[in-house]
């Protein structure tokens, strides 16, 4: 099965927790995850974040018992779930990044507009998201 990442910006008073939940309902089997609007600005850096999080889950070897928390705590670059929330938890009526992983034939479907945001823009990673992404991977062995 081939995996799709999608990050949004969404802007406006849009509730993260509603809009998460109905993504979730329309993309079954995908994982939704709400952070703050800051957490990212880079699509390709979401991707290599997203992309553990679907390894982790595939080997049974998640950070958390659900991948959206995974994704959570790899994007803070922690394994205390209270603190990923603190730094990257998405606030009602605040813009938010709507990162949704998930089968590649159902998220073509997507209307971003229709979320009220815009895709994150994709470009080459900096030294500061590689280090990032190096954390994250890294989260592992922390947690042993």
């Amino acid at each position: 099965m081939e995996a799709q990442v999608v990050s949004i910006i969404v802007r406006g008073g849009a509730d993260p927790d509603s809009v998460r939940k109905i993504v979730e309902a329309r993309l079954p089997g995908s994982i939704v995850q709400a952070v703050r609007a800051d957490a990212a600005t880079n699509g390709f850096f979401i991707e290599m974040i997203a992309a553990q999080t679907l390894r982790a889950n595939g080997t049974q070897n998640l950070l958390a018992k659900k991948p959206e928390i995974d994704l959570l705590l790899r994007l803070a670059g922690t394994t205390q779930i209270s603190r990923a929330i603190e730094q990257m938890g998405a606030k009602k009526g605040k813009p938010f990044l709507l990162v949704i992983a998930g089968p590649g034939r159902g998220l073509a479907g997507l209307s971003v507009k229709h979320l009220g945001g815009s895709e994150l823009e994709r470009r080459a990673l900096s030294s500061d998201e590689l280090d990032r992404i190096e954390q994250a991977a890294l989260l592992n062995a922390l947690k042993s």
